[in-house]
């Protein structure tokens, strides 16, 4: 019979006091050393130290940098933030602000926003001119006049990402507002009912006015199917204040030439059977659509994200 040796704690110890080092890739294009050092044993009492040492990080790609000709063609947005801090005359508008519609940058520091906006569930039309800035790190600067009833200079800030096709943004000047929007470059030129077609995730948050019994913070998520010919069903789970809800309901959509998505349906009896219209414009060639909420009472946004590419 063969003997095998029981490692003791001392031999055990002995074999650990070795330096090792692993060398590996980290996301396909970062080499990462490790160097691990083993000071003390945890076995027989003792206390086991692990020291991690990191050599050089080494990128194979150099910094993408832009100028104002990356940011140029049409973007879909959606936003939604709180309007904190306003002078007496707005103050029927303090409250949550959503927006969406479409950016149309020209590539040479001008650009026009299509808009729909509700302040505090008062919802307007807001089309405006705007100017733009695009520093060598991809930072888009805005210059503009918020739309009535603000009618107040502003600035937004913006970062481009995913090769120039999508931005987030917030809003800089003037204080006493958060807005968080997200921009997604639209492909499409011209629409058409097909092109809002198949399986979609619903993300929507903001707030309700309406009704009474239900205002408060609002959150929808769920699936919508559409079928490409102006039909959807829906299978929702939202919200209400912290009272959530199971809500599935079906109803009608249209697409204009612009590549704006328009669904209405009747929202379920327990939510006041009210008429809903929610409309933004697609993004990519038809993955996405960033939406607001156009009823009166509601401060409410996001997108629709589609399931299957």
């Amino acid at each position: 019979m063969t003997s095998s040796t029981v490692p003791t704690p001392e031999t055990t110890a002995r074999s650990l006091r070795q330096r090792q080092a692993w060398q590996f890739p980290v996301a396909n294009n970062l080499t990462f050393v490790v160097s691990v050092v083993v000071q003390k044993t945890f076995l027989a009492g003792k206390v086991l130290t692990v020291v991690l040492g990191c050599g050089a990080f080494t990128y194979a790609h150099a910094a993408k940098t832009c100028t104002t000709a990356d940011y140029s063609g049409i973007y879909a947005f959606s936003s939604v933030g709180f309007l904190l801090q306003l002078p007496p005359e707005g103050a029927a508008l303090l409250g949550t602000i959503s927006q969406s519609g479409r950016f149309l940058p020209d590539g040479k520091g001008s650009l026009f926003i299509e808009t729909n906006a509700s302040y505090n569930g008062i919802v307007l039309k807001g089309d405006i001119p705007a100017t733009y800035s695009v520093t060598p790190d991809c930072i888009v600067n805005f210059d503009l006049v918020l739309p009535f009833p603000l009618s107040a200079p502003s600035k937004f800030q913006g970062v481009l990402s995913s090769d120039n096709r999508q931005m987030s943004l917030l809003l800089t000047e003037p204080s006493g507002t958060v807005i968080r929007g997200l921009h997604v470059k639209q492909d499409l030129r011209f629409c058409s009912t097909p092109d809002f077609s198949g399986s979609y995730s619903i993300d929507l948050y903001g707030t309700t006015n309406s009704p009474k019994n239900l205002a408060g913070r609002f959150q929808r998520i769920g699936r919508i199917d559409a079928d490409g010919e102006g039909h959807f069903k829906a299978s929702t789970t939202a919200n209400y204040n912290g009272r959530v809800v199971k809500e599935d309901f079906t109803g009608d959509y249209s697409v204009n030439a612009r590549c704006y998505v328009t669904l209405k349906y009747t929202a379920p009896a327990a939510a006041g059977s009210e008429n809903i219209v929610i409309n933004g414009a697609i993004g990519g060639h038809g993955e996405v659509v960033q939406m607001m909420i156009l009823t009166d009472g509601w401060g409410v946004g996001g997108s629709l994200l589609r399931q299957q590419q």
